[in-house]
């Protein structure tokens, strides 16, 4: 018996150390870093992060300039040094004339079922907020032409900047037809505020079509330039 039981602790003394070298679970269950609520292999959420040092380097390096955003096809860049602005409108599309450039750049589609603006304000506020809410001249019907508004505000970011979405319901005067207008306002420099809009017949079609070319134009628009 003395034999057995001298046996026995030589067994379970392997077997521990086999546990605290290789580090394997007791008890059922997932293993470090991994849970079971998110699938096989995902991280689990501590908290805590680790990040591995980075050598020191004795070269000082200033800031690196972001690339533009690569071009989607059927799309080309323009730079409007008057508004301080880069961005991009689809092939075909052709320039609104009788605007002032330095405060806006309008925009048609051949079919002229979407118009596009880019526009930059400096006497309504530093904010989009503010911009919004003081260029909200198309809330009288008398002035605008659009009756029967419905506006729904979102605020954003643009370019690591404060920005707010803008998404407008309505209908012309005198017109049965619903229609979509889509506004970003971003804050620029030196108290600058930038819109983007988009506006089109509220057709399933056409506003799947809108809400393509927003994204798009949004991810193209470099402001400050």
């Amino acid at each position: 018996m003395g034999e057995i039981a001298a046996l026995v602790s030589a067994i379970v003394a392997v077997a521990g150390l086999l546990l605290a070298v290789f580090g394997v679970p007791l008890t059922g269950g997932s293993s470090l870093n991994q849970s079971l609520a998110y699938g096989a292999g995902a991280p689990a959420t501590s908290g805590v992060s680790e990040t591995p040092a980075s050598p020191v380097s004795s070269t000082p390096t200033g800031p690196k300039a972001s690339p533009p955003p690569t071009l989607p096809s059927g799309w080309h860049r323009l730079s409007a040094p008057g508004l301080s602005v880069t961005f991009a409108v689809p092939d075909g599309w052709t320039q609104v004339a009788g605007y002032d450039s330095n405060l806006q750049s309008n925009w048609r589609s051949p079919d002229k079922a979407h118009d596009m603006s880019v526009k930059r304000d400096t006497l309504h506020g530093s904010t989009p907020e503010a911009a919004s809410a003081q260029l909200a001249w198309y809330r009288d019907t008398a002035e605008s032409s659009m009756a029967d508004l419905t506006v729904l505000t979102h605020p954003t970011r643009q370019s690591g900047n404060d920005a707010l979405w803008l998404e407008i319901d309505y209908h012309w005067a005198g017109q049965a037809e619903p229609r979509k207008r889509v506004e970003l306002f971003v804050a620029g420099k030196v108290g600058h505020v930038y819109q983007l809009l988009f506006d089109t017949a509220a057709t399933p079609t056409k506003l799947a079509a809108q809400q393509q070319l927003f994204a798009t134009a949004r991810d193209q628009l470099l402001i400050d330039t």
